[in-house]
Order: structure tokens, then C-alpha cells, then sequence
């Protein structure tokens, strides 16, 4: 959901993208309790939602903070995305399991061996999550964040585009994110390969959140119109990224256990729900990609943001 920023376009940019980092840490911030808590697997994607959207403001809004600060703390946080995604992955695979098998009409005790080896999986994934949150290379993050964030640039070490009007540091850079998506799939194979795929999930994601942290700044409904478009896109994009995933632990289940025949049975129809979500799901891309990428859809971004 967006979230209002209160930022107007004549703004510094440093003072705006200080803001919103702001909001985004404290975010994260409130959600790592509940994280270690395991109460409800929202919190660890809410944290981790913060997470991307901090990590795409420091790699798309350049020469606004000092460069130096904004390299280590990608860093960090570039940990913090990589121990907890994979936690994430089993989370989701798990919540999709009854409707895997509802479609495929799978009895649920012939997955049960399989439904144990993701718990166990989940399990050990999110003993490494809540260790990496009550570690000390967390706290320094947090607290080396945080006084950045309260700290004033000072004219000795301002970056060339920190006092700027926001708009004219933002809209360049929309304009510019969603040129590399759509050169992404120009001129590739129809459908695109995976990777071409998860690069253009990844990219999505950068231009749906700068497009949200700067909304603020445009007066028009278009903004709002191309967001709700990279929702739909970026749900798209993100279910073929599941079935990746999924597919992927089931391989690792079949390489690691002696099963049973039934077992083995369910798994192959389970496989195969899997393979046919993926191909209605790159069917449904195909159908959206094309309205995205297409040529009104370029005038529409060109006219809206070139100029800024």
C-alpha cells in the first residue's frame, strides 16, 4: 500500500529521500520484534517489504546522499534481504499447499512427508532469521542508520544533486526505470527465458516504488494508473518467481528422502499443477507485458516524466 511522503516538489531532494528513508526504518524497525516472535509470517514480509524499498531508494537515487555512506549501508542491508529471503520462500510455498491441492484433488496425507520436510526447512530457515536480528551486526545497522538519518549533510560533503528540487531528481530517474524494463525484453525470445523474467520482476519492483514514494509530487490520476498496472504485473512476475522456488524444493525433497509410492504419485501431480500455473502465468505476462511495454504506455511515461 502507499504510503504518503508530504513531499512537495520544490523540496531539496536530500531532505526528501531523508524522509523517507525515515519512514521506511521505522518500518522495518517495528516489525523485527515480531519477526523473532514467528507470530504471523506478514511480519517477516512487512519487514522485508521495508527492506526492498530502503535498497531501491539508495541504488536508483544517486548523488544525493554522500556515495561512501550509501555503498556500506547497501551492503548491510543487502544482508539482511539475502538471510531472510529464503525463510520467506517456505512460507509462501507453505501457505500455497491447500491450494495446490484442492486444484490437483491431492489427499493431504499423501504430501504429509513433504508438508514436514518445508516445515523443517522453515524451521532451521527462521532460527538463521531471528539470529541475524538479535545480532550485533543488526544493531550496528540500526543505530549507525539512524544517526545518518538524523544527521544533516554539511556543505563541506554535499553531494551534486542533494539540493535539487526533488522532481527534478525524481522523474528522470522514473523515466529511466521504466526504459530498462522495457528494453529488458526487447528483442528476446517470446516467451522470455527465467532469468529475462526475474530480472524484469526485480526492475519492476524498483520502478512500482519509486513510482509510490513520489507520487506526491504529480497532480495527475496517471500516476496512480501506472502503479496499479506494475501491481498486476508484479503479481504476475512474482507468482512465476514462486513456482521457481517451489519446484526447486521439491527436487531437493526428492534428491534428500526414500518415499512412498503414494507419495511419490501426489508429488508428481503436485509437480504438475505447479508447471501449469507457471504456463498461465506466463500466458497472463504475455497479455500484460504488452500493455506495459507497449507504445501508448511509452508516450504516456515519456510525456509524464522525460521532461522532469
Amino acid at each position: 500500500m502507499k504510503q504518503p511522503y508530504d513531499l512537495d516538489p520544490d523540496d531539496r531532494a536530500d531532505e526528501s529521500v531523508r524522509k523517507i528513508l525515515l519512514r521506511l526504518f521505522g518500518r522495518l524497525r517495528e516489525n523485527v520484534a515480531r519477526v523473532i516472535e514467528d507470530v504471523d509470517t506478514e511480519f517477516l514480509h512487512d519487514l522485508r517489504v521495508a527492506n526492498r524499498r530502503t535498497r531501491t531508494v539508495l541504488s536508483q537515487i544517486k548523488d544525493v546522499l554522500p556515495a561512501s555512506v550509501v555503498d556500506t549501508f547497501r551492503s548491510e542491508f543487502k544482508w539482511l534481504g539475502d538471510v531472510t529471503g529464503p525463510c520467506r520462500d517456505l512460507d509462501v510455498f507453505l501457505l500455497e499447499m491447500d491450494s495446490y491441492q484442492q486444484r490437483s484433488k491431492i489427499d493431504d496425507g499423501a504430501l504429509r512427508p513433504l508438508q514436514d520436510f518445508l516445515t523443517d526447512k522453515r524451521r532451521v530457515e527462521h532460527h538463521r532469521v531471528r539470529a541475524a536480528l538479535q545480532s550485533a551486526r543488526l544493531q550496528d545497522l540500526a543505530e549507525g542508520w539512524g544517526r545518518f538519518l538524523e544527521t544533516t549533510t554539511t556543505k563541506d560533503d554535499e553531494p551534486p544533486l542533494a539540493s535539487t528540487p526533488i522532481v527534478e531528481v525524481a522523474s528522470p530517474r522514473i523515466h529511466r526505470a521504466y526504459r530498462r524494463m522495457w528494453k529488458r525484453s526487447t528483442g528476446r525470445d517470446d516467451p522470455p527465458p527465467a532469468a529475462v523474467l526475474h530480472r524484469l520482476r526485480i526492475d519492476g519492483k524498483k520502478l512500482r516504488y519509486l513510482l509510490e514514494f513520489f507520487s506526491d509530487l504529480y497532480t495527475s490520476t496517471t500516476v496512480s494508473r501506472f502503479i496499479n498496472e506494475l501491481k498486476q504485473l508484479q503479481d504476475i512476475l512474482g507468482g512465476l518467481n514462486d513456482t521457481v522456488v517451489q519446484l526447486a524444493l521439491i527436487d531437493e525433497f526428492a534428491d534428500q528422502r526414500d518415499t512412498s509410492a503414494t507419495t511419490l504419485a501426489a508429488m508428481s501431480r503436485l509437480t504438475d499443477a505447479i508447471a501449469n500455473r507457471q504456463r498461465e502465468l506466463r500466458t497472463d505476462f504475455a497479455d500484460h507485458f504488452a500493455l506495459f511495454a507497449g507504445d501508448e504506455s511509452r508516450k504516456r511515461y515519456r510525456k509524464k516524466f522525460k521532461a522532469g
